[in-house]
């Protein structure tokens, strides 16, 4: 008889941080050693095991940003299927409790005003981000 291995996809939850602050939004420009190089993203990072999406979002931004954050709002998720593997960002509204921001991941930063958002080259995933965070906005 023979056995057939059936690969399973790969399916990353990645919490990411939509950082409201005197009315501008916070983009990070991703470092050019990373995947998608110098694409515009939303800062944060994949869940560890036993972590849930606000927990792992609130470590990633303290590793990549050095600052705490209070999560407002959460948004819908989206995805982007890459073949091997499946990327689901998971995006909150939040807003900084700290604002001495130092950068240890990212190319730089900017901050933005909403309408200004899809100016930037940003990744797919997070170009779904910016439309329901546009969305959300038309109906607050």
């Amino acid at each position: 008889m023979l056995e057939v291995l059936v690969s399973k996809k790969l399916v990353v939850r990645v919490p990411c941080a939509v950082i409201e602050h005197n009315g501008k939004i916070l983009a990070g420009q991703r470092s050019a050693a990373l995947s998608f190089p110098l694409k515009w993203e939303f800062p944060g990072g994949k869940v560890e095991q036993n972590e849930s999406d606000e927990e792992a979002l609130v470590r990633e931004i303290m590793e990549e940003l050095n600052v705490e954050i209070d999560i407002l709002q959460r948004l819908p998720e989206t995805s982007k299927d890459q073949g091997w593997r499946e990327i689901i960002l998971v995006p909150f509204i939040c807003n900084l409790h700290t604002n001495n921001i130092i950068l240890t991941e990212h190319e730089q930063i900017r901050w933005l005003s909403p309408e200004d958002l899809p100016t930037l080259d940003w990744t797919e995933a997070d170009l779904n981000v910016i439309q329901n965070y546009l969305e959300f906005l038309s109906v607050k």
